[in-house]
């Protein structure tokens, strides 16, 4: 299923995966500690791994669409703990863990039809 098409290309191929493709994407990923350690060796483990950037906003739209299907389908409160509990000592996570209780409040009253 394809998110989006043109520059940023966000689709799912139906195995769980999402790919993000991006014509300008490359944000210097193989450069950073993360692929590369302290004495300039490539981390083993990462030696396939490839990086895209993606801007904010094209990212929020993805995200708004597929929330919608995942009201539909009944996956928002397992994936918003599930969320918490894997990434909820990073920064991003915090105003999902403060407003957790009420998002599954709230999503709980859109209905599709």
């Amino acid at each position: 299923m394809s998110y989006m098409r043109g520059d940023y290309y966000l689709w799912s191929d139906g195995a769980d995966v999402l790919h993000i493709w991006a014509a300008d994407g490359y944000d210097g990923w193989d450069e950073a500690i993360w692929a590369i350690d302290e004495e300039e060796k490539r981390h083993e483990n990462r030696l396939n791994a490839s990086g895209v950037g993606i801007p904010e906003k094209k990212m929020d739209e993805f995200v708004v669409m597929r929330l919608a299907e995942m009201i539909k389908e009944g996956l928002v409160e397992e994936t918003i703990d599930r969320t918490i509990e894997d990434y909820g000592g990073n920064f991003g996570c915090e105003a999902l863990a403060k407003s957790a209780e009420s998002l599954k409040a709230a999503l709980k009253q859109v209905i599709f039809k």
